[in-house]
C-alpha cells in the first residue's frame, strides 16, 4: 500500500491539473470579490455590498454555492480517468497488487489531495476577504464559525470526491467523467427537492433532500449550527463517502481494464 501511495505522489507531482485547478478557482474568488466591490463603488457605497454579504456570506457562496466543488471535481475527473487512458492503471495492475488495494490508494490520495486544494481555496477567501471587507465585529466568534463552516465543507467534499472517483472508475473516459459529474454536481439537487415536493403531494412526511450531500452542503449554516443538523451532515458525509468507495471498488475488481 505505501509502495502505491508513493506512486500516486510521484504522479501528482508530474500532473498540473491540480495547480491549474486551484489557480483557477482562486483567480474566480478574486474576480468576484473585486467584481462586487466595484459594483458597490459605481453605487455610490463604497465597500457596503460586500460588508452586507461579508465574508461568511462569500464563503457560502463560494463552497455552498458549488465554485469549490466544481473545480475539486474537475481535477478528480482528470486525476483519475488520466490513469486509464495513458494505461497506468493496467501497468500498476499487471505488477501483482491486489485490485482492491490499487483502488483505495488511489480513492485515498485523491481525496486527501482534493481536500487539501478545497482548504487552500478556503484559506483564500478569508484572505481575500479580511484584506477587502476587513476584521469583522464578532472577532473570535467568527473565526470560530467559520472553521466549523469550513470543517463541515470539508466533510462534505470528502463525500462528493468519493461520488466522482466512483463516476471516473466507471466511465473511465474524461469527456465521459466530466459530463457526468457535472449534471449530478447541477441537476441532482433539483431532481431531490422535486422528489421532495412529489413526496409532500402524495403526503409523505419524507424529505430526500436533507440527507443527499449536495444539499446538505447549500442548505450548511455558517453560524449557530443546529445539533441536529451537525449530526446528520457528519453522519451522511460518512455514508456517501463508504458506499460509492465500496460500490466503486466492487466494480474495479470485476471489470477488466482495458
Amino acid at each position: 500500500m505505501r509502495n502505491l501511495l508513493y506512486g500516486e505522489w510521484y504522479k501528482w507531482k508530474k500532473n498540473k491539473a491540480f495547480w491549474i485547478c486551484l489557480l483557477s478557482a482562486s483567480g474566480m474568488i478574486l474576480l468576484v470579490y473585486l467584481t462586487i466591490t466595484a459594483a458597490g463603488q459605481a453605487m455610490g457605497a463604497t465597500g457596503d455590498v460586500l460588508k452586507e454579504t461579508g465574508i461568511s456570506g462569500m464563503a457560502a457562496q463560494f463552497a455552498g454555492g458549488g465554485l469549490v466543488t466544481m473545480f475539486g471535481a474537475i481535477f478528480l475527473c482528470i486525476w483519475v480517468v488520466s490513469d486509464y487512458t495513458h494505461g497506468a492503471m493496467k501497468n500498476v495492475v499487471g505488477k501483482g497488487y491486489s485490485r482492491t488495494q490499487v483502488f483505495l490508494a488511489k480513492h485515498l490520495f485523491g481525496t486527501v489531495i482534493t481536500l487539501i486544494m478545497n482548504l487552500i481555496i478556503f484559506l483564500v477567501i478569508l484572505t481575500i476577504g479580511l484584506i477587502l471587507i476587513g476584521m469583522p465585529d464578532k472577532g473570535g466568534l467568527f473565526f470560530q464559525d467559520l472553521l466549523i463552516y469550513f470543517g463541515l465543507q470539508l466533510l462534505f467534499g470528502s463525500a462528493i470526491s468519493s461520488i466522482v472517483i466512483a463516476v471516473c472508475e466507471w466511465s473511465r473516459n474524461m469527456a465521459a467523467g466530466i459530463g457526468i459529474t457535472m449534471a449530478v454536481l447541477i441537476f441532482s439537487p433539483l431532481l431531490v427537492q422535486g422528489m421532495d415536493l412529489l413526496l409532500s403531494a402524495l403526503r409523505l412526511k419524507i424529505s430526500i433532500s436533507r440527507y443527499w450531500i449536495l444539499n446538505l452542503m447549500t442548505d450548511c449554516p455558517t453560524e449557530a449550527f443546529p445539533l441536529r443538523f451537525l449530526v446528520r451532515g457528519i453522519l451522511m458525509s460518512v455514508i456517501w463517502t463508504l458506499l460509492p468507495l465500496a460500490i466503486g471498488a466492487a466494480h474495479f475488481r470485476k471489470t477488466d481494464i482495458g
